[in-house]
């Protein structure tokens, strides 16, 4: 059941502030069906049917009696530098290292590359020296460190040059009984403070264990399947979640962010697992495109979203590294990077080439009706996130409105847009967006009803000088250069009004070149 569509403001209300409906339907779309034949059936059997935990051993602990005049100080056991390490593909992203201190700076984050390998996210301690640091401390609290003299580089500072090196520390050893196995772990210590992480609780029996499941202190966790085999980054996933496809995926970001998957990396010179307390998504995946499309359609929302997932992982399932792609796509948005992939990270690149009807001088474009769940065919974006300059565009019936018109959209979702032509013939706009070289074209029309027509000119000359007059000088000689190597994008647009559907302003890709 659709939500109910709001009343649209009057035009001669008094209005400052523009208004933003919420377009998050009350009741969720059901879940996408997935194949049976796509359940782990390793993960099927009752609780009853698992064996029992083993029961805990005794430990004994040895006190041996020491001098009385022996100075005792509390010590807490530090984590090894390799749990510190970044992955290599993180380590790839980073800007180079000062020439004066060796810190490659990422925003208000500093990172330092270790003589030993490997490279650090580091922070102040208590004492204002430089230690290793996890994501989510406050104060670092790894190995301290210091740089080498005369080179980049970093390393852990020697034990006889830390404070307190010479004072003596009392030291528990734990000493298995004689009926334990070899292979017992002795638990770790946890802090009063401390609370357990949220995958603790994902282990699994070793017997259903599958090929890729990977065992990190002692527990065993099931995967997501690799994908990339390359990518040096796993997923450790709640077993109760069989398979992740979009929604389920989209559905646990929206409910509770800590039943997300967990990313993994082998750390050296032991390659052992570790897992990244950092959460992959700090969202739903539709509210990642809503913060950087900020005005789209709520089906369009969810239809890119959708499209961009299926992108990444290759198929309507989650993989490792599909999860890693759209976490780095997330990334370059927010840092404004060149995107390696721009038909992950732009919704206009992913739009495919309608098809045409017509004949002589006329072409034809059906254009497709927008529906939630089905392919991305279309952008849509919503007047009422937009109501005041929808307003005043549907009183006025210039080309040069509706020129004016889109390129605030536009611009107001991300986009540069050369300044509009003041003709009114032939109203088109050239545009171009951050983080790629592609360059728009979109040919714009007030639209009644479901096609698009336009009429053809077989003279080359006469639409070259078309051009110029519909987007100036400077938008022209960008489409002539962009079209020489193959990056122009042709669209069509404008406004859609139909009987018994809402208006909308809409973005289709056309495949016919306008020059």
């Amino acid at each position: 059941m659709s939500p109910k569509r709001p009343t649209r403001p009057k035009t001669d209300a008094p209005d400052t502030t523009p208004v933003v409906r919420n377009t998050t339907p009350d009741i969720p779309a059901p879940p996408r069906r997935v194949p049976d034949s796509l359940i782990d059936p390793t993960l099927t059997h009752p609780a009853w049917q698992l064996p029992a935990p083993p029961v805990p051993r005794r430990q004994m602990i040895e006190i041996y009696e020491l001098p009385a005049d022996t100075h005792v100080r509390d010590s807490t056991a530090q984590r090894p530098i390799g749990s510190y390490f970044l992955a290599p593909g993180l380590v790839s992203r980073l800007p180079p290292p000062d020439v004066q201190s060796g810190i490659r700076s990422a925003g208000r984050h500093a990172y330092v590359d270790l003589v030993e390998g490997g490279t650090v996210l580091t922070g102040p301690d208590a004492q204002s020296g430089t230690r290793a640091r996890l994501s989510n401390e406050l104060l670092a609290s790894g190995p301290l460190l210091e740089r080498v003299q005369g080179t980049l580089m970093w390393r852990p500072v020697p034990a006889q040059n830390t404070p307190d090196a010479d004072t003596s520390r009392l030291i528990i050893t734990r000493h298995p009984l004689p009926d334990d196995g070899q292979s017992a772990v002795p638990p770790k210590r946890r802090r009063p403070d401390e609370t357990p992480e949220r995958w603790n609780s994902w282990g699994i029996d070793p017997q259903h264990a599958t090929t890729g499941d990977i065992r990190v202190d002692g527990i065993q966790y099931k995967v997501i399947p690799r994908g990339d085999a390359s990518d040096p980054i796993v997923y450790i996933k709640n077993p109760n979640h069989m398979i992740y496809d979009f929604d389920l995926l989209n559905r646990t970001l929206g409910s509770d962010l800590q039943q997300q998957p967990r990313g993994a990396i082998q750390v050296p010179p032991a390659h052992h697992w570790q897992i990244d307390p950092t959460l992959p998504f700090e969202r739903p995946l539709t509210d990642y495109v809503r913060q950087y499309f900020p005005q789209l359609s709520a089906t369009s929302l969810e239809n890119v979203a959708f499209h961009q997932f299926v992108m990444a992982n290759g198929s309507h399932t989650a993989t490792g590294s599909g999860l890693t792609l759209l976490r780095q796509t997330f990334n370059d948005w927010k840092a404004g990077n060149v995107y390696p992939r721009p038909q992950l990270a732009d919704p206009l690149l992913m739009l495919p080439i309608l098809p045409t009807s017509g004949s002589g001088t006329t072409r034809l474009i059906e254009l497709p009706t927008p529906s939630p769940g089905g392919p991305l065919q279309r952008l849509d974006f919503d007047p009422v996130l937009f109501h005041r300059e929808w307003d005043f565009y549907t009183s006025t019936q210039s080309g040069v409105e509706i020129k004016r018109f889109m390129a605030s959209l536009l611009t107001r979702n991300g986009y540069s847009v050369f300044d509009p032509s003041p003709s009114n013939s032939y109203p088109a706009l050239v545009f171009k967006r951050s983080g790629h070289d592609y360059v728009f074209f979109i040919s714009l029309h007030r639209i009644r009803g479901r096609n698009i027509k336009q009429a053809l000119t077989s003279d080359q000359h006469s639409a070259s000088l078309r051009l110029h007059v519909q987007v100036g000088a400077p938008a022209a000689t960008a489409v002539i250069a962009a079209h020489a190597e193959n990056k122009v994008v042709w669209l069509r647009g404008g406004t859609q009004i139909r009987a018994g559907a809402d208006d909308t302003v809409l973005i289709v890709r056309d495949g016919q070149a306008q020059i």
